[in-house]
């Protein structure tokens, strides 16, 4: 697609992905900032700080500067004190392009007059989402700005302040604009590699930008908790490059990327070993644990029983299709016991398999087509106008699939419905560069498991660009599994966060969302009320023997933690995880949870779950849940799958896959008609705002130029990353 450049328009409004502010560029030589807060509630900012040879000065409200002698081109706004700001300041840097003649402060808003067109205007909160706390609140945990005190800034700003205004300062100079993603397999490493395109701006003051070529704030917060102290291992990756200041805070994680270079390299080493060897459990020469034998047993006597015949109508464990979402997530169970079961029973599991893929599983007509996938629809699974719930389905059928495959040896149907299979690709779809890996998955089962298994069934049928492209995705996720383990670290010492109430220390990253809402965070008690408290829904479906191995080697600490406080609640009856039973299909087990991700020995699973105590249910819930015992009674075999790959082409990574984005890190801009508006997204203004855009968020106002009053606004994409408003 044909990128829009922005030196070709006279005036625009521009908002990106790849930094935490928005460019304004106006011919108007009159410019009001933070117009008509009253609206929402909101006061107007009280002081307005500028820098003076030397010095920072203070200008405060009602008050006017003409032909002020600025030394940088910045301004920094406070709202201490203003109107509806009683809880948190939020002090934003306005970058100049121009000299201005006029600097005015005013009860609507910062007034800019200039002796020719005010050019590009950069608007930016100067600790992000961040919240330096008013005089009088605190929260009972340390936070990060606890001493940022705004309301003591009288005649100047803290030398701290001020140094990081005239670094940020500097930083909004050149704006990223465009990264051009790429990625390459070598051995078992992926490595990813960005180059980045800026808008510079040359500004009467002769600045020299400091170009930072950021990384995505989810993989800088995996980047950042080793340095925090809250992991015990740091997410494998590495760069060549240092990693650069300032580090602003987005609801996505940390802002920060590596100091003048347009070119980012990141290596993740060996992570592709999950992808390429698999971990197996075979039965020993000798006897089994005695409660191991009995759970064997019991898979080969009641898969003995459901598959007496080849007749793959057998399969049903939920009284029919009408089921089958809930079906075809539980079957990869009946694929990972074959192993295990006498020869007459492993021949009629894998007939009827094959006719349940063939006639059923692999068949169009059971799924609901959208743009480029099929989504897999069914009772309480659905979709809402995109991908939702039904797009989670889609994308775990691949491992259903690759359990299938491999267990059976069936690769020619995989071969001859493949291009049927790609469509169950959904998990590209739902990523962007802000996102790193996966919008709206609370469920850790559902994430980096489905392009695992796509790699593989990739690879075996020789599609060598998606087993590269599924490799890609993989270490994305796995991401998401770390940041999910030890982020909400970052964001609690952060807060306050989408409202006044206080986040406690045992709260959780569930999901992400787009706009600029970020990570949603819950636990036990917070927030206070909920529709649904998303941590519960953590550990849903996770059943990836491959997956966990990476679980016990970078985050075993912290994963054994949670696995005992599961156990404490779940005897006090307060987590869908039980110690007795297993849903093959939904909630996991603590038995199998504790199985794969601590390899816990058979006896201290037994001690917890005593056979007497077991409620084994349907056939596939049964099966899950004994194989766990079998898993923790042998000694595991990691066994080469994928040959180590010699060194492949950059390939290009996900921006074929966005063509629609909503861009922005932190401030948000809605124009429709007339003056554009600033926002945040989840933070409710004392009221809300009538006739504007955006009237039931927090807002910062709107820009008011000349000629803007009653013009409309298009948005044009620029590229995956950036969007142009213009005014038509």
């Amino acid at each position: 697609m044909k990128q829009i450049a922005p030196e070709q328009y006279p005036e625009f409004v521009l908002s990106t992905d790849l930094c935490p502010a928005v460019l304004l560029r106006t011919q108007s030589s009159n410019l009001r900032l933070f117009h008509g807060l009253e609206r929402w509630g909101l006061g107007a900012p009280t002081a307005c700080f500028y820098p003076s040879t030397g010095t920072v000065k203070a200008l405060p409200r009602g008050q006017s500067l003409t032909q002020p002698n600025l030394s940088q081109g910045w301004l920094l706004v406070s709202f201490a004190g203003a109107e509806g700001w009683r809880v948190f300041d939020a002090p934003v840097l306005v970058c100049l392009q121009r000299r201005p003649r006029q600097v005015r402060l005013e009860e609507q808003g910062l007034f800019l007059r200039f002796d020719q067109p005010a050019g590009d205007v950069v608007v930016a909160p100067l600790f992000g989402y961040e919240k330096p706390l008013q005089k009088g609140f605190s929260f009972p945990l340390k936070t990060n700005l606890q001493t940022v005190r705004t309301w003591e800034w009288r005649d100047s700003l803290p030398e701290s302040v001020a140094k990081h205004c005239n670094l940020f300062y500097r930083v909004l100079r050149a704006i990223p604009i465009y990264a051009d993603e790429q990625f390459a397999v070598e051995g078992d490493d992926l490595l990813l590699r960005t180059q980045y395109t800026f808008h510079t701006i040359r500004d009467d003051w002769a600045t020299s930008p400091y170009r930072i070529a950021p990384i995505p704030p989810p993989l800088a917060l995996a980047w950042l908790a080793e340095g925090e102290g809250w992991a015990r291992k740091q997410f494998p990756m590495s760069t060549g490059d240092a990693v650069s200041a300032p580090a602003i805070m987005t609801p996505y994680g940390p802002w920060f990327g590596m100091a003048e270079t347009e070119t980012v390299t990141i290596r993740f080493p060996l992570l592709l070993r999950y992808v390429h060897t698999q971990e197996t459990y075979p039965l020993p020469s000798g006897k089994l644990h005695p409660v191991a034998q009995r759970a064997l047993d019991w898979v080969r006597q009641r898969l003995s029983e459901k598959f007496r015949r080849d007749d793959w109508q057998q399969v049903w464990d939920h009284g029919g299709a009408e089921n089958y979402c809930w079906q075809v997530m539980g079957d990869r169970w009946y694929a990972k016991a074959i192993p295990y079961l006498p020869e007459q029973t492993q021949a009629h599991v894998k007939a009827s398999l094959k006719g349940y893929m063939r006639e059923h599983v692999l068949q169009e007509k059971h799924y609901q087509p959208f743009r480029d996938v099929l989504l897999l629809v069914g009772p309480g699974i659905g979709t809402w106008g995109g991908y939702d719930d039904a797009g989670k389905f889609s994308s775990n059928l691949l491992e259903t699939l690759w359990c299938y495959a491999h267990y059976t040896g069936d690769w020619e149907t995989i071969r001859e419905r493949w291009s049927l299979i790609k469509r169950f690709f959904v998990t590209p779809y739902e990523c962007d560069w802000k996102s790193f890996g996966r919008y709206t998955i609370a469920e850790l089962g559902d994430e980096a498991a489905p392009p695992l298994y796509m790699a593989r069934m990739a690879y075996q049928v020789g599609d060598v660009e998606t087993y590269r492209f599924a490799c890609y995705l993989f270490v994305r996720e796995l991401v998401y599994h770390y940041i999910k383990q030890v982020g909400h670290h970052y964001f609690v010492q952060r807060q306050p966060w989408h409202s006044t109430e206080a986040m406690p220390s045992d709260v959780y990253l569930t999901n992400l969302w787009a706009d600029i809402a970020g990570w949603q965070i819950d636990g036990p008690t917070y927030p206070r009320v909920t529709g649904e408290r998303q941590f519960e829904n953590r550990w849903v479906r996770f059943g990836s023997e491959d997956v966990a191995r990476f679980y016990r080697d970078v985050l075993g600490k912290e994963i054994r933690a949670e696995m005992d406080w599961l156990v404490e609640r779940a005897r006090e009856d307060k987590t869908p995880y039980r110690l007795h039973e297993d849903t093959a299909h939904i909630a996991p087990s603590l038995v199998r949870l504790r199985s794969l991700l601590l390899r816990e020995p058979v006896q201290k699973l037994a001690q917890l779950s005593p056979p007497e105590r077991w409620q084994l249910g349907r056939s596939a819930d049964g099966t899950a849940f004994c194989l766990s015992f079998v898993y923790a009674a042998v000694k595991p075999v990691v066994q080469r799958l994928i040959p180590r790959q010699s060194r492949s082409g950059w390939q290009k990574g996900l921006e074929r896959y966005m063509p629609d984005p909503f861009p922005g890190l932190v401030l948000a801009v809605e124009a429709e008609r007339g003056y554009p508006v600033l926002r945040w997204w989840a933070w409710e203004p004392p009221r809300k705002a009538q006739d504007v855009p955006a009237g039931d968020r927090w807002s910062f106002g709107m820009v008011q130029a000349e000629g803007w009053q009653n013009v409309s606004w298009k948005r044009h994409r620029r590229n995956w990353n950036t969007v142009l408003w213009l005014p038509q």
